[in-house]
């Protein structure tokens, strides 16, 4: 088998390679292989490194919910710094031209005076969270005021509800006057002898016998009036 290409001329005798293509084409950098072991180790590192990152990675719960309003409010922040080209900020008048004399005028300052000119009282940061505690959980008592009420108006309850209730018992005495006559009127006289005979006193025992003076001739009760037998019942009723 023949060789189609060939690295050297065809009138050359010599079947080997020319001598500007006798050398080694590849190279590695200097000290490549003094640091391939280190290098090789950290890589190892890395990967391992990122395939745990991936196994434990998570990210918080409704977060590609808000990525898109993230990703506009950066967008709008951006353009605002766009338009907005002044700071919002300013100083004044030869502010920079007296700034070196004031900074060294307050390192002067400094390092003469060892005191600020300010004290607090013994054991102040000691008692201090004990005091504010008392001061916020004290109870303030709070003045409850009356409201008092002019006499006058009791004096006028008072007769109101008088009046009404005079009213009221004149009204039940008419109403149950008729009513009272009415019902005596229904009930018979041997109903109101058996009454008395149960329920009479020694009185008016004696009132029917001194009545009674003959006895054969008259019936009991008979010269009663029913106006004096109604008194003495609503008398004792």
């Amino acid at each position: 088998m023949k060789e189609k290409h060939t690295y050297r001329p065809i009138d050359t005798p010599d079947k080997s390679l020319p001598e500007v293509l006798r050398v080694n084409p590849y190279t590695v950098p200097d000290g490549y292989f003094t640091d391939l072991q280190e290098c090789t180790l950290q890589q190892c590192r890395l990967i391992e490194e990122v395939q745990h990152i991936k196994s434990i990675g998570s990210v918080p719960t409704g977060y590609f919910d808000q990525l898109g309003d993230r990703i506009l409010a950066k967008i709008k922040e951006q353009q605002l710094k766009e338009t907005i080209t002044e700071s919002g900020f300013s100083i004044p008048d030869g502010y920079f031209d007296k700034l070196e004399e004031q900074l060294l005028l307050q390192q002067k300052l400094n390092e003469n005076a060892s005191d600020s000119g300010f004290s607090v009282p013994a054991s102040y940061f000691e008692t201090l969270q004990d005091n504010l505690s008392r001061q916020t959980y004290q109870q303030q008592e709070i003045p409850i005021r009356k409201i008092s009420r002019p006499r006058w108006m009791a004096y006028a309850a008072a007769c109101i509800a008088l009046v009404a209730s005079i009213v009221g018992v004149t009204r039940l005495a008419v109403e149950d006057q008729p009513a009272t006559s009415s019902h005596l009127a229904s009930v018979s006289d041997q109903e109101i002898l058996n009454y008395l005979e149960l329920y009479g006193t020694d009185n008016d025992m004696m009132y029917i016998s001194e009545q009674l003076d003959d006895f054969d001739e008259r019936v009991i009760g008979e010269s009663i009036s029913e106006e004096d037998l109604e008194a003495y019942l609503n008398h004792t009723l």
